[in-house]
């Protein structure tokens, strides 16, 4: 049976926003093709009707991910008083909801380790949301406009090294409190 093209997006989609959410919890190779399919309510023969290969899904899994924080972060900003808007984005990103949702959060903090192992095409796709991060922060930047990009970088630094150890560690006060300390920094 051929299925339409809106049809096929419409599969497009759930599979790829299926993936943003796998690989985040558990990373690139943590689960498998089939697995990922069965998820999205699919067989995993249809895979390949949509994508080529897995690193193809990654690259448009990140981005969807990406997507996905981007805008719970530009709501926050958004939503903030005047004179508040780096704080609200920072605060969004280093909340303690952020860290339990490992598999809604944020795909740089949840997959960098994973993805400095991918090939070219998943790399790139990282490095587009790195700087889709930079450039948010640097929206919010108080610094003055020479050192806003070297200040967006530092902050972007900052909450994925704080978010990435406080969800290692083992009990939830020290995790709290590397919340915290980023937050303050």
């Amino acid at each position: 049976m051929r299925y339409s093209a809106t049809q096929k997006e419409e599969t497009r989609r759930r599979i790829v926003e299926t993936a943003a959410a796998a690989f985040r919890a558990h990373g690139l190779d943590g689960i498998g093709v089939a697995d990922l399919m069965k998820r999205a309510g699919l067989t995993h023969g249809g895979f390949y009707a949509h994508f080529e290969s897995k690193d193809a899904l990654f690259a448009e899994a990140i981005a969807a991910a990406s997507t996905q924080t981007q805008a719970s972060l530009r709501k926050a900003i958004e939503q903030a008083e005047p004179g508040q808007r780096r704080e609200a984005f920072i605060g969004q990103y280093l909340s303690p909801q952020h860290r339990e949702r490992i598999d809604r959060g944020c795909s740089i903090a949840a997959l960098g380790a994973d993805v400095a192992r991918q090939g070219a095409r998943t790399r790139r796709s990282f490095e587009a949301q790195i700087e889709a991060l930079i450039e948010l922060a640097a929206s919010v930047s108080d610094a003055p406009d020479e050192d806003r990009r070297a200040d967006a970088i530092r902050t972007v630094a900052t909450m994925v090294g704080a978010m990435l150890m406080a969800r290692a560690v083992r009990t939830s006060a020290l995790s709290d409190e590397i919340l915290a300390a980023a937050r303050q920094a």
